[in-house]
Order: structure tokens, then C-alpha cells, then sequence
């Protein structure tokens, strides 16, 4: 857009300046025609102030209305109104807030937070197999455990009926060892009789 300084004559003769930013001269009279049209202002020059200058919000809401309408005649699944999907009301909000947003922008936002998430699934997942890994260890340590303690308890179980045989044949020779020794007393009991009487 440009900036042209416009130089009139009003009803009364007297001079008047305006600026009005179009996009060419024609633009800027057509404008110009528009702005004063309750009067009979009369252009006595126009120059060109300045370009690239930034649109005005009112011009930027018709030409996006226009877009808009010459997209709609198109139909709802032609390739610009696909294409153009969303873009309409984000322009508006640029519009209305000052902003600059684009779907370009947050397209490339989605795919940096795809990335970044992707990375912390790839992170996830090397940590969810390491410790899948360590559970697989440790799960072959326990069933290694467990077989060592079926072994002791079977061994234990071994040892306490071999405790128990021990313990009944002991108590089985201490009353062997009992019964000897009580006949062992009656024969000494018998030859101190037999000594005894023999004399």
C-alpha cells in the first residue's frame, strides 16, 4: 500500500491536505471522492507520501471479505476453500488484535510439539525396556531363589526325618542301654548271692 498526500480546494476556497492510504493513485481519488462527497472538494494535486505502508484494519477487513466471498463462489470443496480452511477467521483475529499469526506458524508448532513428544515416546519406550529388561532379570533371580529354597526345604525336610530316625533309634538304644544295665545289676546281684553262699 501507499500514502498519497492530497492538496484540495474546499466550497469556500479555501486549501485543504489529506492523507489516504490506497493501493494506487486511482484508489487514493476514488477514496478521496468517497471521503468528501458532501462537498464539492476539488483535488489540486496528489503526490505520492510514502509506500509500503500498512494497510488500514477497515481496508484489510474489506479485502479479506472479498477473498472470502470469491472463495465461497467457489464452493465448499473446491481447492481453496480447502485450502483456505480456517485461515479466513485467523485473519480476522490478526486483524481485530494486531497479531500475526499464521496457519503456517502453527502448522509448524504442531509439528515441533509432534517432534517434541515423539522424543519423549522414544525416551519412554528405551526407558520402559530397560526396566523391562531389569524385570526379566530379576524375575529369572527370584525363580533361581525359589529353586535354591525348594532345594534347602527339601534338604530340611531330609534332615528332620533323618533328626527323627536318629532321635527313635537313639531312644530305642538308650532303652536297649536301660535294660542292660538293670541286667547287668541282677547278675552281679546274682553272683554276689552265689559268693556269698558259697563260702
Amino acid at each position: 500500500m501507499n500514502t498519497y498526500k492530497i492538496i484540495f480546494t474546499r466550497e469556500n476556497g479555501t486549501q485543504g491536505t489529506d492523507h489516504f492510504t490506497a493501493i494506487n493513485e486511482r484508489q487514493a481519488r476514488k477514496d478521496f471522492g468517497e471521503c468528501y462527497r458532501h462537498s464539492t472538494a476539488t483535488i489540486i494535486s496528489i503526490e505520492l507520501a510514502s509506500t509500503n505502508t500498512p494497510a488500514t484494519k477497515q481496508q484489510e477487513r474489506d479485502t479479506l471479505e472479498k477473498i472470502r466471498k470469491m472463495v465461497e463462489q467457489l464452493g465448499p470443496d473446491s481447492y481453496l476453500a480447502t485450502a483456505f480452511e480456517g485461515c479466513f477467521d485467523l485473519a480476522a483475529e490478526n486483524i481485530d488484535n494486531d497479531w500475526a499469526c499464521s496457519m503456517a506458524d502453527r502448522a509448524r508448532n504442531a509439528e515441533k510439539r509432534v517432534a517434541e513428544l515423539e522424543d519423549k515416546l522414544s525416551e519412554a519406550v528405551k526407558d520402559y525396556e530397560a526396566a523391562h529388561a531389569v524385570a526379566e532379570e530379576k524375575d529369572a533371580e527370584i525363580a533361581k531363589l525359589k529353586g535354591q529354597l525348594k532345594q534347602i526345604q527339601e534338604t530340611a525336610r531330609w534332615n528332620g526325618q533323618r533328626c527323627d530316625e536318629e532321635a527313635t533309634a537313639a531312644g530305642e538304644a538308650q532303652h536297649r542301654a536301660e535294660a542292660a544295665e538293670a541286667e547287668v545289676i541282677q547278675l552281679k546281684a546274682k553272683l554276689y548271692d552265689l559268693l556269698v553262699a558259697g563260702k
